[in-house]
C-alpha cells in the first residue's frame, strides 16, 4: 500500500470518528429528561474518545506528508435536533455497529502499514467498548 493510500484509510478512520453522531450531539444537545445523568456521561466520553482519536490519526497524516479531511457532518443529522436521548441512542448504536465494520475493512487495507494499522485496530477496540457501553444505556432505560 502506497503512502497516499494509508493517508486516504486514515482520513476516512479520521472523518468517522470526527463526524460522528456523539461528536454532533456536543453541539446540538438531545432533549434530556431527568436521570440521563449516566447517558451525559457516557456521551461525553465518547465524544471525547473521538477527539482524541482523530487527534492521534490527524498526526500519522501529517507525520506521513498527507493533509487531513476532518469530513463532513452527514445532512440527516440536522434532523436530529431537540430529539430525545432515547430515540438518538438507538441511531447512535446503528451507526456504531457500521463503524465498526468500516474500520475492520480499514484494519486490512492497512496490512503493509504496521502503525496505521496499530492505530486503527486501536479505534476498533474503543468502537467496541462504545456500542457495549451505548448497547448498556439501551437495557437501563428498556427496564
Amino acid at each position: 500500500m502506497s503512502s497516499a493510500d494509508t493517508i486516504n484509510v486514515l482520513n476516512r478512520l479520521v472523518g468517522i470518528h470526527n463526524r460522528s453522531l456523539p461528536v454532533y450531539l456536543t453541539y446540538a444537545s438531545p432533549a434530556w429528561e431527568r436521570g440521563d445523568e449516566a447517558a451525559r456521561e457516557v456521551l461525553a466520553n465518547i465524544s471525547t474518545d473521538h477527539t482524541e482519536t482523530v487527534d492521534r490519526l490527524a498526526a500519522m497524516i501529517v507525520e506521513n506528508g498527507g493533509t487531513v479531511d476532518n469530513g463532513k457532518f452527514p445532512i440527516y443529522y440536522t434532523g436530529y435536533h431537540d430529539l430525545s436521548f432515547d430515540f438518538l441512542l438507538v441511531r447512535m448504536i446503528l451507526e456504531q455497529k457500521q463503524d465498526i465494520t468500516t474500520i475492520e475493512q480499514s484494519i486490512t487495507q492497512l496490512e503493509l502499514s504496521p502503525l496505521a494499522k496499530a492505530a486503527a485496530q486501536e479505534a476498533l477496540g474503543a468502537a467496541k467498548g462504545h456500542l457495549e457501553s451505548l448497547e448498556e444505556l439501551k437495557q437501563a432505560s428498556a427496564s
